[in-house]
């Protein structure tokens, strides 16, 4: 059983009248893919006539149309259609980590009040590329491993706590390392183990071309440049925090500095939308977002867990899965990321030899 959480765009005018946008934007969105009507409807299974007459229901609903027809040029979206198939990459970017995360609860729940048995692990996890791939991989156990968005430093604050089982959290190569696991080295014990997930480049992410010539962090406190930030708790923000304090740059300077998104992707929409000039983040993120990307750090992605939830039966599985050459090469066709150590298992001394750790 898997419950699924989709968001849709549905206009009301007035309390009899709905017409939902879902279907359109979706022809919308193919008909930018492909140039051209014809083949948007065979890629869709729909027909002409059909596809035609939800064209023309946009366009009634919407006040004006939304794609323009030039006999031997095809088909191309005008800027309203650009703006429909736009909002929902951007819901996507925002909400779906979000609803991914509440649709596992919910069926863990469901799970639960029906088998009457006991829950499958907990991971609470810092958004990334690398997780999301897994995590068809985590729903596939039985019970699946339910997986939770959550900060870094939430997460890892959790395992500590004992309310999650499994941490995902990242930490930066170089100068940075030691500072930022500091703040993670008083929630860690000796019997903790470590795995690693990938290595990924974090950044500033910019507009394609980087017409404000963004090329570093002091650069944004320019008059006239926006940027958007990640939530106090992830990682990426405390490495923020930390490269802004290494320059000596005030944070009351940088306008926007107090706008939020959850995740990584989130930000990169922002970006693309015009919202905002640059927000740090993965690369993947600004290449899937059509943006630039100036590299600043190098980083670590890891689960942590208690020595004995490695040879768990719902988790077993899994640290073997991150060892396949197949799960490798998925992790390395992804922007910026890296899987040259992906599926090893470290004690903390073996992953920060800094450390030390309680028993």
């Amino acid at each position: 059983m898997r419950i699924h959480i989709h968001p849709r765009l549905i206009i009301s005018n007035g309390p009899d009248h709905r017409f939902s946008l879902v279907r359109g934007i979706r022809l919308l969105a193919e008909i930018e893919r492909l140039g051209n009507l014809a083949q948007a409807t065979r890629a869709l299974g729909m027909s002409y006539r059909s596809a035609w007459g939800l064209l023309q229901s946009l366009d009634l609903e919407l006040g004006g149309p939304v794609v323009i027809m030039t006999k031997g040029k095809g088909s191309e979206l005008t800027h309203l259609g650009e703006r429909l198939v736009w909002s929902q990459k951007l819901i996507h970017a925002r909400f779906d980590p979000l609803l991914e995360s509440m649709a596992t609860e919910v069926e863990a729940e469901i799970r639960q009040a029906v088998l009457k048995s006991r829950q499958g692990l907990k991971m609470f996890a810092s958004h990334g590329f690398a997780i999301a791939a897994l995590n068809a991989h985590l729903l596939a156990q039985e019970p699946p491993v339910e997986l939770s968005y959550r900060g870094s430093l939430e997460a890892v604050g959790a395992l500590a706590r004992g309310t999650c089982d499994i941490a995902g959290f990242h930490v930066p190569l170089g100068v940075l390392e030691q500072p930022v696991v500091a703040h993670f080295a008083p929630l860690m014990r000796s019997t903790h183990r470590l795995i690693h997930l990938a290595t990924r480049r974090q950044g500033i992410m910019v507009a394609k071309d980087n017409p404000k010539a963004i090329w570093q962090l002091t650069d944004l406190l320019r008059p006239g440049l926006v940027f958007v930030n990640r939530q106090l708790g992830s990682g990426t923000r405390l490495i923020l925090d930390l490269l802004l304090e290494q320059a000596q740059a005030p944070t009351a300077a940088i306008r926007g500095f107090d706008n939020v998104e959850l995740t990584h992707a989130a930000v990169a929409a922002y970006i693309a939308s015009g919202k905002a000039d640059a927000g740090l983040g993965v690369e993947a993120a600004a290449r899937q977002f059509g943006l630039d990307f100036v590299p600043l750090v190098s980083e670590r992605y890891f689960f942590l867990c208690d020595e004995a939830t490695l040879h768990h039966p719902q988790f077993a599985p899994i640290v073997a899965l991150l060892q396949t050459n197949e799960f490798k090469s998925r992790v390395n066709t992804l922007p910026g990321y890296g899987a040259e150590q992906t599926g090893s298992i470290l004690t903390v001394k073996e992953a920060f030899d800094f450390v030390d750790v309680a028993d």
